[in-house]
């Protein structure tokens, strides 16, 4: 089985940032305030959508700077708010606010001057089109000529992040007649079309590009769906909410995120991590400092996600534990001490066994530690296919939760 060339850039990304803003976020109570706590006048923050363009700049420099290689924005959300000009399809649009602007053309712009793909998250379920409710097919038949719009408007971009079908599992969505418009006008675009909490891992149309898994951390995924290689998407937002929320103290820790970002690739998916912004466009300060962290472990073992994309590594698990593996040249090491005195550091631990089985790969020649360059003392038996290896643990006042070594070879 071949890979496509998208899928096959796309999964070689690893590591992509989720932003979640819109007028939610003025009353930073989560994305759906609108709908779940009834909150009135909520359209009043579109004559108070007023962002700082440079926030907008420092959002895609940070992601950079952090080692994200993709930024999915949304572009539209359930509440029908548009972060891009829709051209007269709409005047709920960001070009009709005080901003007046097209946020979509900056983010893209920005994105573009970093190197970092530009991807666009469009609502599909929609509270405030009343054509969503009274004429489905009018509303699809808008719905595509706003997708046309990102599709046609802003150059080439990453992909197109779609979510809200869950909403009307049973209704004739035309995916088809979408995603083909999408074909002819974005050849290269990733599609992904979330599946929702219920169904994480079930594909949809053929034509999607992306297993998702949303808020999943899966263990095991089969790529390979009706004759097609698929990639796969986990996604993981900072607290309970996707868009700000600033009474949600409840946020994940760094190790957490680092130990979903090596366990995703483990699976062979890329990890989406989200965040939502302050209604100025900026990032909130307990989120960018997790983020900052992420950029600091991305920046010492970043190359082993970027390198090791699953269609063409196998995964070589560990048979004497539940976490260690082999992906590409990286070996993966969870759950390491530090290296002390034994009074200090709980026991003093110096070295793990770590015992893969089935590895047929050529002779190993050494393997390294990305963090400090030291080698790893191994053995390995190439008629039995196996190698043992014995990782030693931090130095000490160092820890960065999950530590790669680089496998070379003669």
């Amino acid at each position: 089985m071949k890979i496509l060339h998208r899928i096959n850039k796309f999964e070689k990304l690893g590591l992509g940032l989720f932003v979640h803003w819109g007028l939610y976020s003025k009353l930073s109570r989560g994305e759906w305030a609108q709908n779940i706590l009834d909150v009135p006048n909520y359209e009043e923050a579109f004559l108070e959508f007023k962002p700082y363009k440079e926030n907008i700049k420092k959002l895609v420099a940070s992601a950079k700077k952090e080692g994200f290689k993709y930024i999915v924005l949304t572009t539209k959300h359930h509440d029908g708010f548009y972060l891009f000009d829709t051209k007269g399809i709409s005047h709920f649009d960001s070009v009709h606010t005080p901003f007046g602007e097209d946020v979509v053309k900056i983010f893209v712009d920005e994105c573009k001057k970093n190197n970092i793909l530009p991807f666009l998250y469009f609502a599909t379920y929609d509270w405030k089109n009343n054509k969503y409710y009274k004429d489905f097919p009018a509303y699809l038949e808008e719905l595509r000529e706003l997708v046309s719009i990102l599709c046609t408007n802003y150059g080439e971009i990453g992909g197109l992040w779609f979510d809200g079908n869950w909403d009307k599992p049973r209704a004739d969505w035309r995916e088809s007649t979408l995603y083909n418009q999408i074909r002819q006008q974005q050849p290269e675009a990733i599609i992904v079309n979330n599946t929702g909490l219920e169904k994480q891992g079930i594909i949809g149309n053929n034509a999607v590009d992306v297993i998702t898994f949303e808020r999943g951390n899966p263990s095991e995924i089969s790529h390979k769906k009706r004759n097609k290689y698929l990639a796969a998407e986990a996604s993981i937002t900072l607290n309970k909410h996707w868009g700000v929320a600033e009474n949600d103290i409840d946020f994940v820790s760094p190790k957490q995120l680092i130990d979903q970002i090596c366990n995703s690739r483990k699976s062979g998916a890329n990890l989406l991590i989200n965040t939502g912004l302050e209604f100025d466009g900026s990032i909130p300060a307990y989120s960018s400092s997790l983020l900052e962290l992420v950029g600091k472990w991305m920046n010492i073992y970043g190359e082993s996600i970027y390198n090791s994309n699953n269609f063409y590594h196998p995964t070589y698990k560990a048979e004497n534990n539940c976490s260690d593996f082999i992906k590409g040249d990286y070996l993966f090491v969870y759950d390491l001490g530090n290296i002390g005195n034994s009074n200090v550091i709980l026991g003093g631990e110096k070295s793990k066994e770590i015992c893969i089985a089935e590895y047929k790969k050529k002779k190993i020649k050494k393997i390294v530690w990305l963090d400090n360059g030291k080698s790893l003392i191994f053995k390995q038996n190439l008629k039995e296919d196996k190698l043992t290896i014995y990782a030693d643990g931090f130095e000490y006042g160092t820890h960065f939760i999950d530590r790669v070594a680089k496998i070379s070879f003669w």
